[in-house]
């Protein structure tokens, strides 16, 4: 099924493979529901300015692959709400490679029991990114593990903020978060704040993150084997950013990541 949004509206996806556009101006309300007992994947590509509030409701007991890839090379404020139903299991995978002025808010909501999501983002900041990651755990024997890797070039900037709450009650529940960054350039533009909020003693939550800038030994390994420093410095970035590819099963999903992952590190550095 294929799908151009211009307006607000709601749509129910259906089983197996997606492919939805959305073309943001001024301020728009798009919702789109994952049907309960379903298996299937949506390619989402945003693009456009202006605001937009965006839901993805997983029914109970679905199992879907999602993959938002941003080409909004405008300003752009997004507010994301993902719902995890009853043992919902979203593998959540974001391109966030755009040249624009970004400022988005991703909340995941488990309001059911058994719910599960497994988020990976690969960012390259060109300009500007401030981007909160939430994972709000509102129900019992709830997973989430949100991985970040993000390259941060010269002049540009990117604040992430890594959330893991855990509130009363919802014993069983787990909460993970991993966020690497690299920074190109002589001043410190990327930053990332991890947190854990937890309520409940009968979890498990652990957060790791780094920032630096790429390894000179690696690339003077690279160069002694026959390639510039231009060369040697693609590959050591999209090496860094093609863990959160490699750990995607649906081909493709998995080849348009890649391909968007490439195609931004190539034009940049040519």
């Amino acid at each position: 099924m294929a799908i151009v949004i211009e307006t607000s509206q709601n749509v129910s996806l259906e089983a197996g493979f997606n492919e939805v556009h959305i073309h943001v101006h001024d301020s728009m309300n798009v919702s789109l529901t994952i049907p309960a007992q379903t298996e299937g994947s949506v390619y989402l590509v945003v693009s456009g300015a202006g605001n937009l509030e965006f839901t993805l409701d997983a029914q109970e007991s679905s199992n879907w692959k999602y993959l938002w890839i941003n080409q909004s090379n405008e300003a752009l404020v997004v507010d994301e709400h993902l719902i995890l139903n009853e043992r919902a299991h979203l593998v959540a995978n974001y391109g966030e490679m755009s040249l624009g002025n970004h400022h988005k808010k991703t909340h995941i909501e488990y309001i059911g029991a058994g719910s599960h999501v497994d988020f990976r983002g690969a960012i390259i900041s060109f300009n500007n990114l401030k981007w909160t990651i939430k994972a709000d755990h509102q129900a019992k024997k709830s997973y989430a593990m949100v991985t970040c890797n993000a390259i941060v070039l010269d002049e540009a900037k990117l604040h992430l903020e890594v959330i893991g709450s855990i509130a009363k009650g919802n014993g069983g529940s787990e909460t993970h978060q991993m966020s690497r960054i690299m920074n190109l350039g002589e001043t410190v533009h990327g930053v990332v704040y991890p947190m854990l909020l937890i309520d409940e003693n009968d979890v498990a939550a652990s957060h790791a993150a780094s920032v630096g800038q790429p390894n000179e030994e690696h690339i003077y390994y690279l160069q002694s084997r026959g390639l510039s420093r231009l060369d040697a410095l693609k590959l050591i970035i999209t090496g860094y950013l093609m863990p959160i590819v490699d750990g995607i099963d649906d081909p493709a999903i998995k080849e348009q990541l890649t391909q968007e992952i490439t195609e931004k590190v190539n034009n940049q550095w040519q």
